[in-house]
């Protein structure tokens, strides 16, 4: 809404000062209004003016949408030089429409047509060149929308399918935690289903569905595992692109836990002003053979240059021992 609001106030800016050079540049204007009467000449410049602005309108709302962008050029062109031709004869239909208020010399009416059709090509090619912009911007966006949108159908399956691991493994053993599981991942699952398909949601929602997530996943955690998780700092009135941070929280839990061996993983999450920090840290096992770090860091990483571009640092760190993300992200406000 407040690029619409932008957009309107630069675009009165622009078409006021294309209206009002021509009297700081002719001096013949002035007086701009004698004994009551606006100067005619003046008066012919603003209607002119008036006249390309309309023009300017006619052919980005329509002339271009349904014959140019189209491919329907034997019309556009055309239509496009009638408008022309239309322009002046109008213009020379009265001389007060006179656009050089100087007096007559050899060919005035040339001269006279000449600027017509010059400042014509030049709102012609700003509409034009505004229209394209438009058209490209629109298509990056919803390129932008498709991308995110496979991105995120990638999250929901992959948290899915390892929550139901969690869930199985609790089945297997007959765990009365069982029902807790299933009913912390409704919630989740809830989530996911009504806010996860908006742009932004509220940081305390997203912080809120890791927290379900976290202890879901402690439900399966045997002494063997020492988890760390925190969160600090004011969560209200922020807002972060969803689905963001739990690939990274999940990652910790895929590679960080062994129900054979010890292990330890870290979680903290700190907010300062409009500043989110999320650091997670986990043990290499002996048992993950996979050597990478799955499909959950990959996903964050496009994610982040589509969404975040130049407003977030990603650093990982891979020891012997050790697997450590830092991420550090600009929010919205």
């Amino acid at each position: 809404m407040k690029q619409t609001y932008s957009r309107w106030i630069i675009e009165i800016v622009v078409w006021t000062g294309f209206v009002v050079f021509p009297i700081i540049l002719f001096p013949t204007l002035q007086p701009f209004i004698e004994k009551g009467v606006l100067n005619p000449a003046l008066e012919g410049i603003i209607i002119a003016h008036t006249t390309l602005i309309v023009f300017y309108y006619f052919n980005y709302f329509y002339l271009l949408p349904k014959f140019y962008f189209t491919g329907r050029y034997s019309l556009y062109f055309p239509v496009a030089a009638l408008c022309l031709l239309t322009l002046i004869l109008i213009m020379q239909s009265d001389p007060n429409f006179n656009p050089l208020p100087s007096p007559p010399f050899k060919h005035a009416v040339l001269a006279f047509i000449f600027s017509i059709i010059v400042r014509f090509l030049m709102v012609f090619l700003l509409s034009l060149g505004v229209a394209s912009y438009a058209r490209l911007r629109a298509a990056e966006q919803q390129k932008l929308i498709s991308e995110l949108s496979y991105l995120k159908a990638q999250i929901n399956p992959h948290f899915l399918f390892n929550t139901l691991n969690s869930l199985y493994a609790l089945a297997v053993k007959k765990s009365d935690r069982a029902p807790e599981a299933i009913l912390k991942l409704s919630s989740i699952m809830r989530y996911v289903i009504t806010e996860a398909n908006d742009e932004q949601v509220s940081l305390d929602k997203e912080i809120s569905y890791l927290d379900a997530y976290v202890e879901l996943e402690k439900l399966r955690l045997t002494d063997k595992v020492s988890l760390t998780y925190s969160v600090e700092g004011d969560l209200s009135g922020k807002r972060i692109s969803p689905m963001l941070l739990i690939p990274l929280v999940e990652n910790v839990f895929k590679h960080g836990v062994s129900t054979s061996e010890t292990s330890r993983i870290e979680i903290n999450i700190r907010v300062e002003q409009n500043i989110l920090s999320l650091k997670t840290k986990n043990q290499k096992l002996r048992h993950d053979k996979s050597g990478d770090t799955g499909l959950g860091i990959s996903n964050v990483k496009k994610r982040l240059d589509l969404l975040y571009a130049g407003k977030y640092e990603l650093t990982i760190n891979e020891q012997e021992k050790d697997f450590t993300v830092n991420l550090v992200l600009a929010l919205y406000a």
